[in-house]
């Protein structure tokens, strides 16, 4: 586990506007500690830049440093750098340290980081198995555990990323359907559990978000055209995809307190596919 600590960022915002319809949503998180895993691309990147800009001190968590670094150069409010492997069954414990060492109490933590193995029925692996669980629920769950007592000593908010998958399945990936179950029935039993020490726990489920996720689907064979043809048929909002800002203004609204009344909830944001 290495940490590193980057150059305050010139031209600090200390609040992030989110325009919709003319109207100006303004969410302040000046004064709050926020991690966010899975930080190095796509929906994490833009998670932590509108936190950041919002006013949150950032850490930033993945097992790529360099990119990490590359956006903290580019975020205010002194953002920390954690390497971690949340890959390894092991991977939470040193994390969990790092954060509270470096980055202090927690009032925001965004469980960002997942995996995706394309293993259909009857040709699922042990190990797509085991490093799916392992990425989207095991470590989840015990880092955020491990961080708990902090976030009830800032009566602070958990956000984790789901997906529509879990709703409604997606071909070809038991696993990560499974997994996003699993975050769900974690984010309600989390509310209740810590509801009573004024933490909220939410999750967004993205729909079919043009991520970095999907560059490492189609880079590995998967036919792009065909892809993007499918999806549009059944997103009833244009046929577009959406956005990694999408999910990250979804993200902004759950930990603000804009939304001091919202637990338990899972927030989809899929253009209109499970309408």
């Amino acid at each position: 586990m290495t940490a590193r600590r980057l150059p305050r960022a010139a031209n600090t915002i200390l609040s992030a506007p989110i325009i919709s319809g003319g109207l100006t949503l303004t969410y302040d998180f000046s004064g709050k500690n926020a991690v966010v895993t899975g930080a190095s691309r796509g929906i994490g990147e833009a998670i932590a830049r509108t936190l950041a800009e919002g006013g949150a001190r950032v850490a930033l968590v993945a097992r790529n440093t360099e990119a990490l670094e590359k956006l903290a150069k580019q975020l205010p409010n002194d953002p920390v750098v954690l390497h971690a492997d949340l890959s390894s069954p092991e991977g939470w414990k040193p994390l969990a340290e790092a954060i509270l060492e470096q980055l202090g109490p927690v009032d925001i933590l965004v469980n960002n980081a997942g995996v995706a193995v394309q293993e259909p029925a009857g040709k699922v692996t042990e190990e797509g198995l085991d490093t799916t669980l392992t990425v989207n629920v095991r470590n989840l769950i015990l880092l955020t555990d491990a961080l708990s007592d902090s976030l009830k000593s800032r009566k602070g908010n958990i956000v984790s990323i789901s997906s529509v998958s879990a709703f409604s399945g997606s071909i070809g990936q038991i696993a990560y359907s499974a997994s996003k179950g699993a975050v769900n029935s974690m984010t309600r039993n989390l509310s209740l559990d810590l509801g009573r020490s004024g933490v909220r726990v939410n999750a967004v489920a993205p729909g079919v978000i043009d991520d970095g996720m999907w560059k490492t689907a189609f880079d590995a064979g998967l036919d792009r055209e065909k892809t993007m043809e499918r999806i549009g048929k059944v997103v009833a909002l244009e046929g577009r995809w959406g956005s990694a800002q999408n999910v990250a203004d979804a993200v902004a609204f759950l930990a603000s307190d804009k939304a001091d009344y919202i637990t338990g909830q899972v927030l989809r944001v899929d253009g209109g596919i499970m309408a």
